[in-house]
């Protein structure tokens, strides 16, 4: 095998390369053989990481004319994005994603019609693949990456929705107690214990003028702590125990659209305003209100980078706009709201969900 620097130890080489930002990988990829494979090696993004190299990026999947077909991947600092090679197959799903072992995983969220089959995009050698049915039709379910762990849980939600947009009709299955695990490197689905009580958006269930709206709403799914949190918009939740593998209702105490969790600390946007939850001692924290009351409820998503919080509202009147919400540094403090930024002009269609990117 070539040198990755003629006259250099390829130890200096790889490091050089790791150093390398991330915008430039695709120019990386052309000078030679060797760093286009060192670049494809499955180990580059892991030893980027470890050294503290990597970069993060928002990955958004989009709808545009009413059909989940596009990913685009957000630069924060540079408010712009680049889309991702087209989904393939014949796409008739909203879709979750994740981002596992430097892939990109995309869960159904299953339509009667559609496909149930994972879609991965490997960012080591720039490919979409198909991958494991999943076993059990799920709608509006949660979902969650273990990522340390390289597993995706869902659970919750219904066991069918169908809808026939010829004649403006569609149905509900049932609310379901059920949980699933995904091994993204075995690409391998596993049956969980089911869950104590069912939690499902059955509260949110609108009229027809909306129905399009709800079916690319889901309950809310957290991991923190080896522990998976099913939440809906209120009522009580479930967390299922990954060591015990058992399942523990607990109340939830708070009508929230979006929860998320910040090296170990667990925030909810609420109407009340934003609140910390210790889910150890179930306890809450009041750290002040958001901007209206209604801020809440024009969240598209909210995910982690860093140590902040990365929020994207939408409203008929300013479209679609990002801003950080960075949390108090300790007990008791209070957080702070950077200021708003327009979406980038990139950003085409509406977004159903993200992920943060760490490359």
């Amino acid at each position: 095998m070539e040198s990755l620097f003629p006259g250099l130890p390829d130890e200096i080489g790889w490091e050089c390369l790791l150093r390398v930002k991330l915008n430039s990988h695709h120019k990386l990829r052309c000078v030679c053989k060797s760093w286009n494979a060192a670049l494809k090696s499955p180990h580059f993004y892991g030893e980027k990481k470890r050294l503290k190299f990597s970069e993060q990026r928002i990955c958004m999947l989009q709808k545009i004319d009413g059909i989940c077909n596009r990913v685009a991947v957000y630069d924060l600092e540079k408010n712009s994005c680049k889309s991702l090679p087209p989904i393939p197959g014949e796409i008739n799903n909203i879709f979750h994603c994740h981002f596992v072992k430097q892939k990109l995983v995309l869960i159904p969220d299953l339509i009667a019609g559609s496909t149930r089959c994972v879609l991965l995009y490997d960012f080591a050698c720039l490919k979409w693949r198909q991958g494991a049915k999943m076993p059990r039709w799920l709608n509006g379910f949660a979902s969650a990456a273990d990522e340390h762990g390289g597993l995706i849980y869902v659970g919750g939600g219904f066991d069918r929705f169908y809808i026939d947009r010829w004649n403006r009709r569609y149905s509900f299955g049932n609310p379901v107690r059920s949980a699933l695990v995904y091994n993204v490197e075995e690409d391998k689905w596993d049956l969980l214990p089911d869950m104590n009580t069912y939690i499902a958006l059955i509260d949110l269930l609108p009229d027809m003028k909306t129905i399009m709206e709800f079916i690319e709403l889901s309950i809310n799914g957290v991991f923190a702590d080896g522990k998976f949190y099913v939440m809906g918009y209120s009522g009580s939740f479930e967390v299922f125990d990954s060591n015990a593998r058992s399942w523990k209702t607990m109340e939830n105490r708070f009508d929230s659209w979006c929860y998320v969790c910040v090296f170990g600390r667990f925030y909810c946007f609420s109407g009340r305003g934003l609140i910390e939850y210790d889910y150890g001692q179930d306890n809450l924290d009041f750290l002040g209100p958001l901007p209206t009351e209604d801020w809440a409820r024009s969240i598209d998503f909210a995910v982690v980078v860093g140590n902040k919080i990365f929020v994207s509202k939408w409203n008929t009147i300013q479209g679609q706009h990002f801003c950080m919400v960075e949390p108090p540094n300790e007990i008791g403090g209070t957080f702070k709201l950077i200021d708003t930024l327009a979406a980038s002009s990139d950003l085409k269609g509406s977004t159903i969900h993200a992920a943060t990117l760490d490359l």
